[in-house]
């Protein structure tokens, strides 16, 4: 298994050895689950030629300070946000949202198992709190793009097995919650990519093939492209069309 998996990363590696990295200059831009995994490594991008306000929800043990970024400690798990919050986003006028923080759940998702206290906490990380950043970034009239990250356990058409109920509800939950905000944000000219990362090794998926730095910058170059022809679509780090 490990040879396989050795195998899939090189090809993976080899396939895009000359495709064009982009970089992101002098942009205002908010990074969700910015102290680990995905979030972290486009933290760490992005904050070399642009302001980041990072939310996290606890550790921030692994953020490297800078002048340029700011971070805010966020409970998403009781959707708590208070004016002083809001007023914080409004006035950093974001340009780019890339709501990147994700919470798993317990790892027996079971049918006979499920706890709807808990399953509720996971749907308020997972898709109101997206839903509830894109509302108050809207307001400042700034925002040009918005990245969802989602994840192939949110597939319906992909779907084989069962289980992991909350967190292939929520991420379905938020596909079409991604889709559904694209078409009403079209006439603004405000491009939503809701996009599957692939196969990436973090903290929540530890047997991942793909480097969460190497996602990042798939995903730094999928928002400097910035087709709008993407908008409102399933798309993996290639800008593959992909089935919902």
């Amino acid at each position: 298994m490990g040879i396989l998996k050795t195998i899939k990363r090189k090809t993976i590696l080899l396939s895009n050895l000359f495709s064009k990295n982009f970089i992101i200059k002098d942009k205002n831009i908010i990074i969700t689950g910015s102290n680990s995994g995905i979030g972290l490594e486009l933290l760490n991008k992005l904050s070399r030629e642009n302001n980041i306000i990072a939310l996290v929800n606890k550790s921030l043990e692994n953020i490297n300070y800078k002048k340029n970024i700011k971070i805010i400690q966020n409970n998403f798990e009781n959707l708590e946000f208070d004016e002083t919050f809001i007023e914080e986003l409004n006035d950093f006028k974001p340009n780019i949202l890339i709501n990147s923080a994700a919470n798993f759940g317990p790892e027996n998702q079971s049918l006979g198992d499920i706890n709807f206290k808990d399953f509720q906490k996971i749907i308020n990380i997972n898709v109101l709190a997206p839903l509830r950043l894109i509302q108050i970034c809207l307001r400042s009239n700034n925002l040009r793009q918005i990245m969802n990250i989602t994840s192939g356990m949110g597939s319906l058409t992909n779907s084989h097995d069962g289980g992991y109920y909350y967190y292939r509800t929520s991420k379905t939950m938020l596909n079409s919650i991604s889709k559904n905000i694209a078409y009403d944000l079209k006439n603004k000219r405000i491009n939503l990519f809701c996009l599957q990362p692939g196969n990436v090794k973090t903290k929540m998926n530890s047997s991942g093939i793909i480097s969460a730095e190497f996602s990042a910058q798939k995903i730094i170059n999928i928002l400097g492209e910035d087709n709008s022809n993407f908008s409102g679509k399933l798309i993996d780090i290639n800008s593959k069309i992909l089935n919902w």
